[in-house]
């Protein structure tokens, strides 16, 4: 019988797997190795924190170690890099970080849970003090420090991708100025070009400065600033904190040197057992690849649901039961100061891009959340993408000032079900003035798209 489950990495994944197996089996041995201070962080509510709509970052710690190991008998063991993983013998290499302590231990079922971490492009300087990535929450923590400290009054984000446009609104929210520079020719860059315009001049209007189809080229330290060199006009900008927002790539150069196979982007590749290609190894969260419904294949798109999700599959799993995970779409939604912008499936360029739906096509209508007579009613923009070889919606992208998040959801349900234009124009949604028109925005989107 397996007596030894170890988990590598404490956060959502982690510590969503050691949990789900504390309860299929509570004789056993669970032990989590974390290199960090923090386990069970909500990541996501860091920009809030920072902006001061959340009053205290104790407020994102979802789990403590003295907490897993009082009241849930998990042996989590912080500030512990694993370095090693041995599958012949089924041991991994540990090194406590602040003893430098080495150790050895064995397992029974494995589930590697790593995570990501931020891209720092290879930039001269980027290494200057004031310059911070941001994903952990020791991360926030010294920025918060840093900018407290040091009266930061001017910021500048590189990258206006999820992380970098909440950072703007948190940073402004603090009276801080700020530039943000983006290599594309548009912010979010993973929507479709028609839906974002908007949204741009909404951010010019709050005071964001933007810098599109530019990248940094250096960095350099003067005094208390910073003097950020780009590659086009204005060529330099000055500023006292600078925001890495480049994005994240795959911990699994473990998995990868123990002879795990990985997939092209470097994720972990797993199947939907969450089990690796080496027996009694399992993987989930950030540093794995997972199947997308629409394209049929893997895709590394890191987000908190199926971390969660895929961490509590593979605890299931590693004690010998048999759930599968189904897949993503990507779903995701992001506040940018008053708006809300959602996503999920396919954008018409990448269903385009993909080489399998030639037939793509898209609507795109405006039309009110609410009654248009009803106070407060203000427009929300839907963009569908169907497949015109079926009529299938195979992708969605959403913005407005309210009601976004959830009516994104119905067309992550509608793409899950495979539902055509027409299903989904004949949608049984609820209707009352103060909630949403007799036809929905939804309603008429797909109305159109049917036609």
């Amino acid at each position: 019988m397996d007596k030894n489950y170890v988990i590598i990495g404490g956060d959502a994944a982690g510590m969503s797997a050691a949990s789900k197996i504390r309860r299929s089996k509570p004789e056993s041995n669970i032990i989590v190795f974390e290199k960090g201070e923090y386990i069970s962080f909500a990541a996501c509510g860091i920009p809030y924190w920072l902006g001061g709509v959340i009053d205290s970052d104790s407020k994102l710690r979802i789990l403590t170690p003295e907490t897993a190991r009082s009241k849930r008998n998990i042996d989590v063991r912080n500030f512990h890099e694993a370095l090693s993983i041995d599958t012949d013998n089924r041991t991994i290499v540990v090194k406590n970080i602040k003893t430098g302590d080495i150790i050895k231990q064995r397992y029974d079922q494995l589930i590697i849970a790593t995570g990501a971490r931020a891209i720092i492009p290879p930039i001269p300087g980027v290494e200057t003090t004031g310059i911070f990535p941001l994903r952990s929450l020791s991360h926030g923590q010294r920025i918060n420090t840093y900018i407290n400290e040091n009266h930061v009054r001017h910021a500048v984000i590189v990258g206006a991708g999820y992380i970098g446009l909440e950072m703007a609104e948190a940073f402004v929210s603090r009276g801080i100025q700020v530039e943000i520079i983006e290599m594309a020719h548009q912010i979010m860059p993973n929507y479709d070009g028609d839906m974002v315009e908007k949204v741009t001049s909404h951010l010019k209007e709050k005071g964001v400065i933007l810098h599109l189809e530019n990248r940094v080229t250096g960095f350099e330290k003067n005094a208390s600033t910073i003097s950020v060199s780009l590659s086009q006009a204005p060529h330099i900008l000055q500023a006292e904190l600078v925001i890495m927002a480049t994005g994240v790539a795959p911990n699994s150069e473990i998995a990868e040197s123990a002879g795990i196979k990985c997939g092209p982007s470097k994720g972990i590749k797993i199947n939907a057992k969450m089990q690796t290609s080496v027996d009694r190894v399992w993987a989930a969260g950030d540093c794995v690849e997972y199947h997308h419904l629409v394209l049929g294949e893997a895709v590394y798109i890191p987000l908190a649901p199926s971390a969660n999700k895929g961490g509590r599959i593979a605890g299931d799993n590693a004690t010998g039961q048999s759930f599968e995970f189904p897949g993503i779409l990507g779903t995701s939604v992001v506040k940018v100061f008053d708006y809300t912008m959602a996503s999920t499936g396919l954008t018409e360029k990448l269903a385009l891009s993909s080489g399998k739906f030639p037939k793509a096509r898209s609507v795109v209508i405006t039309e009110s959340n609410k009654a248009k007579y009803y106070p407060g009613a203000t427009p929300v923009t839907v963009k569908l993408v169907i497949d015109g070889k079926n009529n299938r919606i195979i992708g969605a992208q959403m913005f407005g000032k309210a009601d976004v998040a959830k009516r994104i959801d119905i067309i992550a349900v509608a793409i899950t079900a495979k539902m055509t234009a027409h299903d989904v124009a004949m949608l049984d949604l609820s209707y009352a003035p103060p909630f949403a028109p007799v036809y929905d925005p939804i309603h008429i989107a797909a109305g159109v798209a049917d036609k």
